[in-house]
């Protein structure tokens, strides 16, 4: 699966190092590339296939419906000084969780996850997941507007790595939080920049004696956005920015067996 830019975020600070705005932006430039690679070579299915079959989901048959949205800052400046750079990524709907600690069980639910990022512009700040109400994340049924409006709290913090099912975003969030200080603010509002795109999606997924089918029909949309986060000053504009709802059908077949995540 193609690693996040959330992800690489969260690699890097767990090994020391100290992620620049620059080196951010380069890292999610090539998270970019490979993601587009992924999808126009027909491989979308196969990953979200794998992110349902890593969500401990029991045997049955599952309805899901997803809306999400992404918005990455301060990222577009070419020359000069780095600034202040962050970005927000929201996914409504069924979403799983791996503990943070060994041994732990794999939890499902009905929810909705922000991850954030935010650096200055020497390149200190933070990342986090969080859960937060529901009624903070706003879709309007035809994509054109969503919005989010919603404070972050230690008592939200993600109880471990979470990640969409199905419908979806693929790619893993972070689980926990590092270097924000909070209480913390976000409030971004997306504007469609262009028409309804819809896709299909059919996966299935075996490993050992386990196995799952699927669909998921889904909408996408570019978007401009502009928001403020609380850690750094003033308004943020980007055009780099997108909106997806997705809804779909998920058959799971026996119980996925610890060696297949492992």
């Amino acid at each position: 699966m193609v690693a996040g830019a959330s992800e690489l975020c969260q690699l890097a600070l767990n090994r020391g190092h100290n992620v620049s705005a620059l080196e951010f932006e380069a890292m999610f430039l090539r998270r970019l590339i490979l993601a587009f690679s992924v999808f126009i070579t027909g491989s979308m299915a196969l990953a979200v296939g794998a992110v349902a079959a890593g969500g401990g989901l029991g045997p049955g048959n599952y309805s899901f419906t997803n809306r999400s949205a992404d918005a990455f800052f301060g990222m577009g400046g070419k020359g000069g000084p780095g600034g202040p750079s962050w970005s927000v990524s929201v996914n409504q709907g069924l979403n799983s969780f791996k503990p943070t600690h060994p041994g732990g069980a794999r939890t499902v639910n009905h929810s909705t996850i922000v991850y954030v990022t935010e650096f200055d512009a020497s390149g200190n700040g933070g990342f986090g997941c969080f859960t937060i109400p529901d009624g903070d994340f706003v879709v309007s049924r035809d994509l054109s507007s969503t919005s989010l409006h919603t404070t972050l709290t230690s008592a939200e913090i993600c109880d471990g790595y979470a990640s969409p099912v199905g419908g979806g975003k693929g790619g893993v969030y972070g689980g926990g939080e590092g270097g924000l200080t909070l209480p913390l603010t976000v409030d971004v509002t997306w504007t469609a920049t262009s028409a309804i795109n819809n896709y299909k999606d059919s996966f299935t997924f075996r490993c050992l004696n386990y196995n799952e089918d699927g669909n998921s029909t889904n909408q996408y949309v570019n978007a401009s956005a502009s928001g403020s986060i609380s850690a750094l000053g003033g308004m943020f504009t980007s055009d780099f920015s997108d909106v997806v709802s997705g809804n779909g059908q998920l058959n799971v077949h026996g119980t996925l067996p610890d060696a297949c995540y492992a």
